[in-house]
């Protein structure tokens, strides 16, 4: 944990709190200047090390609660032990300087052990208050540098995901099929066109929600899969085994999307070894696996992908995804969000 920067404060506003609180003294010190002097430096001194051992207890105890949701018993713990430690010094410097009669001239009377003591601990509680507002205002702009962190890999990934919604290829290449199932089949072209329009329609809807039902988005990945299914034919399958409990959990929406045309981008697809694509669910999660057939030369794709789920996930406050590469399958395990709420 980074050190408090306050040495200006403990080198310079040690002495100049010490000689101006002595000044309340000077009628005690018979107003002898060198009797003040002599009593100020043994308090700068003393202050020092009583200021430093307190700090070093402060630094402990947020090293020990660092979290904002640990703020109280940081801040219990943290004071409680300024008060052992303050009053404990304090009684003790007021006996360690001979009852303060020999050494500053002040009769040692009930009155003057309760002074000091009351003095420490208004000091004490004055300074630890101000180190705590600045611990808590430095914690709240890391939240909030967090925050925009991670709202800024969310507007990126949403321009990624925009990006691959209205890419010109996935556009030309399902064109291109639909006019050769025109001229094949009008009846398969016309239930082309339909699913066409359904994955467009769907992109369109999907820009401003954050989460979509697993149902929703199983009816677009099924439409999207059959324009897949009519460019590439028996080189691409796909394979669906969903608990109809899980229809009803939640889901950034095009997540399925971003993870079959990933599992396209990076394997192989060929007739007789097609890409094997399979969707489950499995308790309170969704299986996306596909078996691995690495081209051998990796074509160059737009960055995003994986890391604008995960990114997704995260400015949710979504467990994020977990990648698995046994050599033979890639499978991500999706969370699932199971309470119904309105986004």
């Amino acid at each position: 944990m980074e050190q408090p920067k306050d040495k200006w404060l403990r080198w310079i506003g040690i002495p100049l709190s010490v000689l101006l609180c002595n000044l309340l003294f000077l009628k005690d010190y018979r107003y002898d200047g060198l009797i003040y002097l002599r009593t100020s430096l043994t308090g700068i001194v003393y202050v020092w090390l009583l200021w430093n051992v307190l700090r070093y207890w402060m630094v402990r105890m947020r090293r020990r609660f660092p979290g904002v949701g640990q703020t109280f018993k940081r801040v219990l713990v943290t004071f409680m032990g300024y008060l052992v430690i303050v009053t404990s010094a304090q009684l003790g410097i007021v006996y360690l300087t001979g009852s303060l009669t020999r050494w500053a001239g002040v009769p040692a009377t009930y009155e003057v052990y309760l002074t000091q003591v009351l003095i420490g601990l208004v000091s004490m509680l004055t300074i630890g208050v101000g180190y705590e507002i600045i611990y808590f205002l430095q914690k709240y702009r890391e939240a909030v540098e967090e925050s925009e962190a991670v709202q800024k890999n969310l507007l990126q990934s949403q321009y990624e995901t925009l990006k691959s919604q209205v890419n010109p290829h996935f556009l030309f290449n399902s064109l291109n099929s639909l006019s050769a199932l025109i001229a094949e089949d009008k009846t398969q072209a016309g239930a082309f066109l339909d699913e066409l329009s359904s994955v467009y329609r769907y992109l369109l809807q999907t820009n401003e929600r954050k989460l979509v039902s697993l149902k929703t988005e199983l009816r677009f990945i099924k439409s999207f899969f059959y324009l897949l299914k009519a460019r590439y034919g028996a080189a691409i399958d796909l394979n669906l085994d969903i608990d109809e409990t899980a229809l009803d959990a939640w889901l950034p929406p095009l997540t399925l999307q971003v993870l079959v045309e990933n599992a396209i981008k990076h394997n192989t697809l060929l007739r007789e070894q097609p890409l094997q694509i399979s969707i489950r669910t499995e308790e309170a999660c969704l299986i996306v696996s596909n078996n691995i057939q690495r081209k051998t030369i990796q074509v160059r794709t737009q960055p995003g992908g994986l890391n604008t789920i995960s990114a997704r996930y995260r400015a949710l406050q979504f467990p994020e995804p977990t990648i698995t590469d046994d050599g033979s399958t890639f499978r991500v395990r999706l969370p699932l969000l199971q309470k119904l709420v309105e986004y």
